[in-house]
Formats: structure tokens, C-alpha cells, sequence
């Protein structure tokens, strides 16, 4: 997959659902993105007493897939939590290739609602893989959301400043 953003399903997401994600990519990064094939995060990464993933594990199974891609993001069914925090929307490194986010408390029965949760919350991952942090303006993408109503809130796309900060790391690609 010599692409510049590999999306991979995993854990029993509908493949589908990442092809206006991949969109969303070209549109806000300018970076192509395609859909690889489904895997399952690993076992290991399951806390059965809380009946959730390890986020940081199952990034740690991204970080090697599609070597060849510059960005790997995993999109899970799956409920993801890191220690000390009930769960978490996704993880990526800063900055790095890798991110993993988690679709299971953005479901609702409106579709383009979700999608477009899953479209923020991708871009805000992203954001993070080219050392971007988290951004005071509750509009921006980069605004840290704490429950889906702040997911809501924020925009799918960067403030000025972090777009600057995207600029100048997207030049270095």
C-alpha cells in the first residue's frame, strides 16, 4: 500500500464506513488515504474486568503495518481506554506514523452525524502524528474532547495557528 495514509479497519468496523474518512484526509490534509484490509487488534490488548482495549497496545500492533505507508491509522469498533482514564476517543504518537481511534462511543443511529464524529476524530489523531497538541479553541479539531458532546462541538477542520503548525510539518513530508 504505497500510500501516504494507510486507514485500517479493525475489530469488526465496517470497511465502508473509511471511505469518506479517506476523503475527509485528501480534503483537510491533501494527503491520499486508502482503506487496507480489516485485522483484529490483538487479544493482549483486552482488559476483560473493564471490557475494553488498551489503546497503547493497540497502537503498538499499528505502529509496523504498511511500512511503506507515512501515516497508519487503525479505526475500531472497539472501546479503547489508556490508565487513569474511563476511556479514550484514540492515541497517536507526537509526532509519529501511527493512530488508533475508536468509534465506539460516536455511534449514533444518524449517519452522517457519526461519520462525521469519526471524520474529527481521525483528523485530530492525524494532527497529533505531526506534533501537533491539543488547541484552547473549542472549534478547532484539536480541541481536547472529553465526551461526544465536545466532539460535537468542535469543527472538523484546524484553527489558523494549528493549521500553520500542519503546514509547516506537512512541508517536511
Amino acid at each position: 500500500m504505497n500510500v501516504p495514509v494507510a486507514l485500517v479497519p479493525l475489530d469488526g468496523l465496517d470497511p465502508r464506513l473509511l471511505h469518506p474518512v479517506a476523503a475527509n484526509v485528501l480534503e483537510v490534509f491533501g494527503l491520499v488515504a486508502q482503506v487496507a484490509e480489516p485485522a483484529e487488534s490483538p487479544a493482549s490488548a483486552f482488559d476483560p474486568l473493564r471490557g475494553q482495549y488498551r489503546a497503547a497496545e493497540v497502537l503498538a500492533f499499528l505502529k509496523p503495518l504498511y511500512p511503506e505507508a507515512r501515516r497508519v491509522v487503525g479505526v475500531t469498533a472497539a472501546d479503547l481506554f489508556e490508565p487513569g482514564l474511563n476511556f479514550v476517543f484514540g492515541l497517536a504518537e507526537r509526532p509519529g506514523r501511527a493512530a488508533v481511534v475508536s468509534a465506539h462511543r460516536l455511534v449514533t443511529p444518524e449517519g452522517r452525524l457519526f461519520l462525521l464524529r469519526l471524520m474529527k476524530e481521525t483528523n485530530h489523531e492525524l494532527g497529533h502524528t505531526f506534533g501537533l497538541g491539543h488547541c484552547p479553541d473549542p472549534t478547532c479539531v484539536m480541541h481536547f474532547s472529553n465526551s461526544v458532546a465536545e466532539v460535537d462541538e468542535k469543527g472538523r477542520f484546524f484553527c489558523a495557528r494549528c493549521r500553520a503548525e500542519l503546514e509547516r510539518a506537512l512541508e517536511r513530508l
